[in-house]
This record gives structure tokens, C-alpha cells and sequence, in this order.
């Protein structure tokens, strides 16, 4: 069997290099497109194949239905549904996973619903990450949950170097050797909740002078980086990295820290939980999307999204527990996240597809 996966986001996620490789396993080839054509871009990738290809699995839709002012972004929409269609008129089952319900800096966010309900109708299955995912996207979409399959995102452990020494790590990385950290680690976006963490962790120094808020990560828009950095520089111990962290420092910033803290607006899902599991470290965050589940029985840090001082709670609890056996725990839960059961299982619903 081949599949061909689009678009191609391999250079800033693993997440597609693991599942491809998970794929291989099952003796399924995995092609990604060559270059961007900017007419029908799915179905002559296809088409350009040397090789007959009768499963198309999408993810992210965002390059196909560009557009800054609502008339070519609704261009761009047709034009990528009309490009959906004439894929499976050629012969060609289109899966497609769904990682978000609508882009987080969508413009037109009523557009794309729009265009995301019609492809839902016409692609043979769906993905989703969570069980709690089937729901929510098929209210959303408005088709049938008979075409939904439930896989979750495994985990990264393979993917970067493993931990070292925590104070090894800490003094690479030029941090406080002796006070927790909590690391919040990613590209600096608004519906993470960071401007919500650091003013937390503000309002409340008299509780964590002791520990270390560390954020590192770039933030693609220069003004509300600016605006971040400007709020950190008014603790002592928040610790501001506009940055962006390479691969092969990832490691190092996970080695370093005690807690990880992802508080999340608004989430589907997220892989940034499933990294900080694949450090077993505990984690922070709210009771969202995909978190309950993937988190499983480590969820002691977890909290109520529409409690106003949840997050404040959560971080307080932290520096009460056991954290070491929370991480345990966490890399136990982990453990359930395997690459191999979710290739085998992707590779089944290809097989239902066809």
C-alpha cells in the first residue's frame, strides 16, 4: 500500500517523520509531496506520483486555503474543495486527521468551519486524537461518527536526546541550581495562556520567590513578544527566552526542569503535552482537549479551566507533592503512547478506507 501524507510540516514537526516510520513498520509506503503547486496541488501531487497511490492522508489544511481578506481566502477554499473532489473522483480514499478545529490565528474563522464542515462530509475517514475529540468535531463538522476513528499522538522519546543530569542541564543552560522550574517551552502564541502564567506568577511572589518560571521559545509575532518580555522583567524569578530552542537543546531545557506548565486557552490537541510525558515530567494544565486522556492517572496537577484561580491552585499543589513520583507515574502513562499500536492501527483504517 501507498499513502501519500500532505502537507509535507516534517521540517517543524515530528510528529509526521514518526507516524510515517511507524507506518513503514507495517509495510505501508509513506511518499510526501515535492515542491508546491499552486493550482490543484493535491490531486497532480498525485497524479505526479511514478507510483499508483490510492490513499491520500491530509492533516493540516492551512496552505490551501490561504488568503488575508475574505475574498481569496473563500477563492482558496473552493478551490481546495474542488481540488478534495477531483482527488477521489481519480480513485484515491482521503483520510484526514483532525488536529485543530479551526487554525488559532484564523481571520476568517467562520470561512473555515465552513470549508472544514463540507471536507468532512466528503473524506472516507476521519482521525481524531482523543475520545472526547469524536464529539466535539462531529458537532462541529455536523457528519456522522461512524467514519471517526480514535489515535492517539505517540510519544517523542526516540526523537530527541534523552535527559541528563539535572544540574548538568542547568548549568549549560545558565539557570538557578537550587529552585524548582517550571518550563513552559514552545513558539510563543496568545491561546497558550502565557500572558495568564506570567501574570500569575507575578501576583503571587510571595509564594514562588523560591521557584523558577522558566519560558523559552520564539514568539512569530515581534509585538507580543515584546509585550511578553516586558511583563516577565518585572519578577525576578520569571525567566523570558524569546528564542528559538533548536532540537538539540531540547533535552537540556526538559533535564532542567522540575514541572512543566501548559496553560492552554483553548486546545483539540497538543503535542507539547506529549513531549513533556515523553520526559516524565509532571505536568500543569487545564482540563482540555486531549490533556485528561493522554495524561491518564498522572493527572494530579490538572485543573478546572473555568475555576479563575485554577492555575494558581495547580501550581501551589505542585510544591506540595512528591513530584518525582508524579514523573513516574507520568512516564508510565507514557508508556501507553506506542508508535508500533499506532501504526498498526493507522495502516487498519487505510485498509477500511480502501
Amino acid at each position: 500500500m501507498q499513502v501519500l501524507m500532505m502537507p509535507d510540516y516534517r521540517i517543524d514537526n515530528p510528529y509526521q517523520t514518526l507516524l510515517s516510520n511507524a507506518l513503514q513498520q507495517e509495510g505501508v509506503t509513506v511518499k510526501f509531496p515535492v515542491g508546491y503547486r499552486r493550482v490543484l496541488p493535491i490531486y497532480r501531487a498525485i497524479k505526479n506520483l511514478p507510483e499508483s497511490t490510492k490513499i491520500l492522508h491530509l492533516h493540516w489544511i492551512d496552505p490551501y486555503i490561504k488568503g488575508n481578506n475574505i475574498f481569496v481566502k473563500f477563492i482558496y477554499c473552493i478551490k481546495f474543495l474542488v481540488d478534495i473532489t477531483l482527488t477521489q473522483l481519480s480513485g484515491v480514499k482521503v483520510v484526514w486527521t483532525v488536529h485543530n478545529l479551526v487554525s488559532h490565528s484564523s481571520k476568517f474563522p467562520r470561512l473555515e468551519l465552513w470549508t472544514q464542515r463540507m471536507l468532512a462530509n466528503r473524506v472516507n475517514r476521519v482521525i481524531v486524537h482523543h475520545t472526547s475529540a469524536v464529539y466535539e468535531v462531529t458537532q462541529q463538522y455536523k457528519f456522522s461518527s461512524s467514519k471517526v476513528e480514535v489515535i492517539p499522538i505517540g510519544h517523542y522519546r526516540d526523537i530527541y536526546e534523552g535527559a541528563i543530569c539535572s544540574i548538568e542541564a542547568r548549568q549549560k543552560l545558565g539557570l538557578p541550581e537550587s529552585s524548582k522550574i517550571y518550563l513552559n517551552l514552545g513558539i510563543l502564541k496568545p491561546y497558550k495562556g502565557i500572558e495568564r502564567l506570567v501574570q500569575t506568577w507575578k501576583d503571587n511572589q510571595t509564594i514562588l520567590s523560591n521557584n523558577t518560571l522558566l519560558i523559552a521559545g520564539k514568539a512569530l509575532d515581534d509585538r507580543y513578544g515584546r509585550t511578553l518580555v516586558e511583563q516577565a522583567s518585572e519578577a525576578e524569578s520569571i525567566i523570558l527566552q524569546n528564542i528559538f530552542v533548536e532540537d538539540d537543546q531540547i533535552h537540556l531545557y526538559f533535564s532542567a526542569a522540575d514541572v512543566v506548565v501548559l496553560p492552554f486557552e483553548r486546545i483539540l490537541t497538543t503535542s507539547s503535552l506529549v513531549l513533556a510525558m515523553s520526559y516524565g515530567k509532571p505536568v500543569i494544565a487545564p482540563r482540555l482537549g486531549n490533556i485528561p486522556e493522554t495524561v491518564g492517572a498522572a493527572d494530579r496537577l490538572l485543573y478546572d479551566p473555568n475555576e479563575k484561580h485554577g492555575l494558581l491552585h495547580a501550581i501551589k499543589e505542585s510544591t506540595q507533592i512528591d513530584l518525582e513520583a508524579l514523573g513516574q507515574l507520568t512516564n508510565k502513562m507514557c508508556d501507553r503512547l506506542n508508535w508500533g499500536a499506532i501504526g498498526q492501527k493507522t495502516a487498519q483504517l487505510y485498509q477500511i478506507a480502501l
